[in-house]
């Protein structure tokens, strides 16, 4: 009896033992996202933020002192040209006016007088010389004469220049009564209306009130105008194409042109930066000047590169040995198991990342997600994961 239980016992060990080591020997396989190394353009992008603003707008103030005798517009109005938008009280002004052209009627007395003077001088100065030829009066009687002449002639000239002064002081005048009336240097909408009848309107810029009276806007010309990093300047030209996210609208970017890049630099709190300024595809329903905005402005068109999904990249913790560079590496899938490579990328953008070195186009990786990622080790055994689209690669920033 006991020898035939050793004899099953025996058996089942030839049995079991290499079923045992078979299980043992083979771990199961980890589930991952599968993505191949593929041509794709990369789109790096540089991040900004700033606001809209018009890029014609204008802020209206005085140029003369006065209380606002009425208001032509209001708030929303649509304003041509040359339009007149408000009067001030012309009383001060137009009295000004009359007194300068009473000078100037008095500078012409003035040379109608000095001219009569002259001509009576002449006769005389005439009348002398005859006379000192037919020695009735001495000679200096005839240089009293001459004299009198040539102040004569000086007396007319500073009249003539009294009346050119009359004139240009009555020009003057009109000009500022002329500026009681305030009209619009271009066509648009008012925006706003910061003054009011019976208010003084004051000829300054230094923002007191009064000083300023409308803002008019040309409602179509409505533009971004961001701040960039100095750091990020040099890689930022006119004519590159950029994504515009207005705050209110966060979802809905608007198409743009990088217009123009600020030569000089703008220093504050976060440093230095520089004032761009973008061109909008379309005007958007609902944005206004003074919104804040989020700007993407593309810095490369590239064209087709080798690429990976950015999640597909880790990063090595430990540092580079010598001679080596800092690390990124994937896992390459070979023969169903995973096979860690280090990698050289290039350029990147919000989803793809460029791969100069290390794979080749058609290589297939782990792409996720990143916590299978960062459990893998090198001969770990790998397939698809069931609920991912294998083999494919993350899509590029729109365009």
């Amino acid at each position: 009896m006991n020898r035939k239980l050793i004899g099953l016992a025996v058996a089942a060990a030839f049995i079991a033992i290499p079923i045992g080591v078979k299980l043992l020997g083979s771990a199961p396989k980890r589930e991952a996202e599968l993505v191949q190394v593929q041509k794709k353009e990369i789109r790096p992008a540089i991040l900004a933020s700033g606001n809209f603003v018009y890029r014609q707008e204008v802020q209206l103030s005085s140029e003369v002192i006065g209380k606002v005798a009425e208001v032509l517009v209001k708030e929303g109005d649509t304003i041509e040209k040359g339009q007149v938008l408000l009067r001030l009280d012309p009383s001060s002004y137009r009295a000004e006016v009359a007194q300068q052209e009473a000078n100037r009627r008095s500078a012409q007395v003035s040379i109608e007088r000095a001219q009569l003077n002259l001509e009576n001088q002449q006769r005389n100065a005439d009348r002398s010389r005859r006379l000192v030829q037919d020695k009735f009066i001495d000679a200096s009687k005839y240089d009293e004469a001459v004299h009198q002449l040539d102040l004569a002639r000086i007396d007319l000239r500073a009249s003539r220049e009294a009346l050119l002064q009359a004139e240009a002081l009555l020009s003057q005048a009109r000009e500022r009564l002329a500026k009681t009336e305030v009209r619009a240097p271009i066509s648009g909408t008012a925006i706003a209306v910061q003054i009011k009848i019976g208010e003084t309107a004051v000829a300054s810029a230094t923002g007191i009130a009064g000083s300023s009276l409308m803002t008019i806007a040309n409602m179509d010309s409505l533009m971004a105008e961001v701040n960039v990093d100095e750091s990020d300047i040099a890689r930022v030209a006119a004519g590159q194409r950029a994504r515009v996210f207005p705050a209110a609208f966060a979802d809905k970017p608007i198409g743009g042109l990088v217009q123009s890049v600020s030569l000089t630099p703008k220093t504050g709190a976060q440093g230095r930066s520089y004032t761009v300024k973008l061109r909008l595809d379309h005007s958007a329903e609902g944005v206004r000047s003074g919104m804040t905005c989020r700007v993407e402005i593309v810095t490369g068109s590239g064209g087709a590169r080798p690429v990976l999904p950015i999640q597909a990249i880790m990063t090595a913790d430990a540092p580079p040995k010598e001679g080596e560079k800092a690390g990124n590496y994937v896992f390459a899938v070979v023969g169903g198991v995973v096979r860690k490579k280090v990698v050289e990328v290039g350029l990147a953008d919000d989803a793809n990342q460029e791969i100069l070195k290390g794979l080749a186009l058609g290589d297939t990786v782990a792409a996720g997600p990143i916590r299978t990622l960062h459990e893998l080790h090198d001969g770990d055994a790998i397939k698809a994961l069931a609920s991912a689209p294998a083999l494919s690669v993350a899509s590029g920033a729109p365009h």
